[in-house]
């Protein structure tokens, strides 16, 4: 039966998850000068008391977050952010941000009439790839000229330049930041979507990219009543010491190798880095951690700490010039599977499932946990795709952790009442903490809408194969010779040794896999006896796991004179 219910082969690698930033270098350019109106109100009093033009010719401004028409009044839940820092939406140039003008000053070039024009310099000139403008039109879309002026008198021009009017465009930079009227005060949310303000790309000519740009020149050309507001500039920087790309790291529970890909130009004097777990960027005086020659695109760190997030910077070192720094971010001792063998069909459900729910047709995926450590956070990520007029919003789903008997505590929905795609993510999720050895996961999927005689099915909503991932941080499991509980303390004698241990109970052992502390499997030993020789080993602490023949292990720190 079919209903519409409305409602808003697998793989393990001992690796990491890491994130890479994009490879341009986006700069703020602050205007030093020629911005001709206030436009947005903020602080405490009418509108009018801190704004000198509208926006739009019929009365409406924008307004910060900390307006208040009296102090008195509850603070607004939209608005422009207060330091005028934006973050673009757009998702081609993530990491981009504008700078606006003080609220307490000029911070638009608003151009009311056809052919007039006004010029923005910038307080450091600097070159650039391309130029980012941030800008709307006020009562409806307008049209602008630019001319980029250059340090050595040349410019680039720019025609036929579309701004959209501040309601219901595309590709804004930021959205749902409310308006005011400044006749009556009266306040719009503009309900999370509206007014916005939009971003406008302008490729600076390759002949271009080395001159700093001193300012910026606009001209309004269309006619009628739209204004072109234009507030903020950035750029993608251009740096003559070409970055290397594709960074990526391998680790270890304690360690990482970090490799990148060299520039077409590859930089003389070899490559500079530097890492911490603050996170806090360096600049480009920073001193950095260390570097590598010319030719080398690869440096090993040691002695990191297991299941801490990592920062690692790399910039080229041309000598004289020095390039932008590239970041990575890293986890030392993460394990991850991915679940490649077919999507996973959803489970119809006239009702909502619960976190004790279980569907019919779940998958599954399991992580094996290195010797000598344990589980202390797990991340869970995953696609579901709706078809066949089903809803994002009629999804489903839930991950359980089979080998504890644990389950998140709520159950994940989608959003959107359309056909699509909707990413889910869960980080920080503790249903698998402590756990060693081979650690089992199941994802369980329903659907709320689709032809219900079909059971489990893909035909409405699914998970989608080689999207399901399961990413475990590690611990060490920390043991000490005092902490082994006292039957596991018998099963190992003497400790410390020098030569040979003794295995109590041999005949119960299957199997024994001596690990150093890195993770690093030393020796597996089939069927032993109950003396074992490994006096070879050198002086050190070692992580003996026991395989017993009943299907339980041990893991036994041992200590080598």
């Amino acid at each position: 039966m079919k209903r519409k219910l409305h409602s808003v082969f697998v793989t393990a690698s001992f690796a990491l998850f890491f994130n890479q930033t994009n490879a341009q270098q986006y700069q703020t350019m602050p205007v030093q000068s020629g911005f001709n109106a206030d436009v947005i109100a903020n602080g405490v009093g009418t509108s009018a008391s801190s704004t000198t033009n509208d926006v739009d010719g019929v009365s409406y401004v924008f307004v910060s977050k900390d307006y208040k028409l009296t102090a008195a009044d509850s603070p607004l839940t939209y608005g422009l952010p207060i330091g005028g820092l934006i973050n673009s939406e757009v998702a081609a140039t993530t990491g981009l941000s504008y700078q606006l003008g003080s609220y307490s000053g000029n911070n638009s070039l608003r151009l009311s009439n056809t052919t007039t024009s006004g010029t923005l310099a910038f307080t450091t000139p600097i070159p650039a790839i391309s130029l980012y403008m941030l800008a709307t039109g006020g009562s409806g879309a307008a049209t602008v000229d630019a001319i980029v002026n250059f340090s050595d008198g040349t410019t680039q021009p720019f025609t036929g330049i579309s701004i959209s009017d501040w309601y219901d465009g595309s590709n804004y930079a930021i959205r749902g930041i409310g308006r005011i009227n400044l006749n009556n005060n009266n306040l719009e949310s503009g309900n999370g979507t509206n007014p916005r303000l939009y971003q406008i790309s302008m490729a600076i000519n390759s002949a271009n990219q080395s001159k700093n740009i001193t300012s910026i020149t606009i001209t309004k050309t269309s006619t009628g009543g739209s204004i072109p507001n234009i507030f903020a500039f950035s750029a993608d920087a251009y740096n003559s010491c070409l970055p290397p790309s594709n960074i990526t790291a391998t680790t270890t529970p304690v360690s990482a190798i970090l490799s990148w890909t060299a520039p077409t130009s590859a930089p003389s004097s070899g490559y500079e880095y530097y890492y911490n777990t603050t996170g806090t960027p360096p600049s480009a005086t920073t001193s950095p951690t260390g570097s590598v020659s010319a030719g080398t695109t690869s440096v090993p760190l040691n002695g990191l700490a297991t299941g801490q997030l990592h920062y690692f910077w790399v910039r080229s070192n041309c000598g004289t010039t020095k390039g932008f720094w590239k970041m990575i971010t890293f986890t030392p001792g993460q394990v991850t599977a991915t679940l490649t063998t077919g999507d996973i069909s959803t489970e119809f459900a006239d009702n909502d499932p619960t976190a004790t729910s279980t569907s019919g047709c779940p998958g599954t995926l399991s992580v094996t946990i290195p010797a000598g450590y344990k589980i202390s956070s797990t991340t869970v990520a995953y696609k579901m795709t709706a078809t066949n007029n089903a809803y994002m919003s009629e999804q489903r789903s839930i991950l359980v952790c089979t080998t504890n008997s644990t389950a998140e505590s709520a159950i994940s929905s989608g959003s959107g009442g359309t056909e699509g795609t909707y990413s889910y993510e869960r980080s920080g999720l503790t249903l698998a903490n402590n756990l060693t050895g081979t650690v089992n996961f199941q994802m369980n999927a329903w659907r709320k809408w689709g032809d219900e005689s079909l059971g489990c099915d893909t035909s409405f909503n699914k998970v989608d194969n080689n999207t399901w991932k399961i990413t475990v941080t590690l611990a060490p499991d920390n043991l000490s010779t005092n902490e082994v509980k006292t039957e596991k303390k018998n099963l190992i004698s003497p400790n410390p040794f020098s030569e040979t241990i003794t295995i109590k109970n041999a005949e119960k052992v299957k199997q024994i896999v001596v690990t150093d502390l890195s993770g690093r499997s030393i020796r597996t030993i089939s069927n032993p006896s109950s003396a074992i020789q490994l006096g070879d080993l050198k002086s050190g602490l070692y992580i003996l796991n026991l395989t017993m023949t009943d299907g339980t292990s041990e893991n036994v720190k041992v200590i080598k004179k």
